[in-house]
């Protein structure tokens, strides 16, 4: 479980391990009205198949957190290669059930300007950072990445 301050997302690093462990079945869903039914199916198909699980914005649907405990509680023998991915804004109705079974962390941004500028320009490639021909490219994405640091 991840536990979410202002400006932290870790979406991007779990789909980067992923992506390096060579993981074949990664489902992701922002949790929002009406999601509930896709998100319990998605973890009981998870859990059956091995597939890691990621409910994104769990605090946006504190009521059916319950209904998350009990399921969770329910599955029973899931398969070995099974994770289940929890994000979440500090909340104080959150299922003790869950807390419990969670190793829990916390995200934050990176601390200043020039430091959350690095972790924007970390999580580029050699690749996608050259692979632009306008000489215009460099300059914009060190405006954006100061933009964004500075929101």
């Amino acid at each position: 479980m991840f536990i979410l301050s202002p400006g932290a997302d870790p979406f991007n690093d779990i789909n980067n391990l992923v992506e390096k462990l060579g993981i074949s079945k990664f489902k992701y869903i922002a949790l929002g009205q009406g999601m509930e039914g896709k998100a319990a199916n998605t973890i009981e198909s998870g859990a059956m198949r091995g597939w890691w699980v990621m409910l994104q914005n769990c605090h946006l649907l504190v009521k059916w957190l319950k209904k998350l405990e009990i399921i969770t509680e329910n599955l029973t023998k899931p398969d070995k290669a099974f994770r289940l991915w929890l994000t979440t804004a500090p909340n104080d109705s959150f299922p003790l059930g869950i807390l419990q079974k969670s190793i829990k962390v916390v995200t934050e941004p990176p601390d200043g300007l020039a430091q959350n500028i690095k972790q924007t320009y970390s999580k580029l490639s050699d690749e996608v950072f050259n692979s632009c021909p306008k000489k215009e490219f460099k300059p914009m994405l060190y405006v954006l990445s100061f933009f964004h640091a500075t929101i």
